[in-house]
């Protein structure tokens, strides 16, 4: 194993090691003296591979993503059809399966530091266009398939991670209510409509 490889190790090592405390501990615990200590390991070392706890954070920001789309990707090695996988994908984010992949206090953590640093706050710019380059896809192989023209798969790609995210968070908030469940299947009624076509 080279250099390069052994130092991308050691990164992802000490990634996932900041990803647990934060997850169990909470953002304010996730500090370079007790990540090293989770790893085993003098927090100078730490300093060697991430300059900075921003830097950190935007390499702990791609870990969640990677996270995310193993789920969606795990699941979908089954799927045969464009219809089958996206709406495995909507399936997989509105019952949160998707978005529970990730730890609610790592994610809401990061993005809270987003809020104040341009760095981080385009990081999560980028994880947002990665999922809309996906979602588009989805929409646009779908409508290939059923021979559908209609759609506007830019717009819909906005609308749906809109969704997610706010069903999520209200979520966090309030917890698996019915009433959630029920505007969440509302609202797949709704999308499945427009997605093939039928009045809205």
């Amino acid at each position: 194993m080279g250099r390069k490889n052994k130092a991308e190790v050691r990164r992802r090592q000490i990634v996932e090691s900041c990803y647990r405390v934060i997850a169990e501990e909470g953002f304010e615990k996730a500090t370079l003296k007790r990540i090293g200590k989770e790893m085993g390991v003098a927090p100078s070392l730490l300093m060697h591979y991430f300059k900075s706890k921003e830097d950190l954070i935007l390499a702990l920001v791609d870990y969640m993503v990677q996270k995310m789309d193993k789920t969606y990707f795990q699941a979908s090695k089954g799927a045969k059809t464009a219809r089958e996988r996206l709406r495995l994908y909507i399936d997989k984010n509105f019952n949160f399966e998707i978005p529970q992949s990730v730890a609610d206090r790592v994610f809401y953590g990061c993005f809270y530091m987003a809020i104040g640093d341009e760095r981080i706050c385009n990081s999560f710019r980028k994880m947002y266009k990665h999922d809309h380059r996906l979602i588009v896809k989805l929409i646009t192989d779908y409508m290939e398939e059923e021979g559908i023209g209609n759609l506007l798969p830019d717009l819909l790609s906005i609308q749906i991670i809109s969704y997610i995210e706010g069903f999520y968070l209200y979520r966090v908030i309030h917890g698996d209510t019915q009433e959630l469940k029920e505007a969440v299947e509302g609202f797949k009624e709704l999308l499945w409509k427009t997605l093939e076509g039928k009045k809205v």
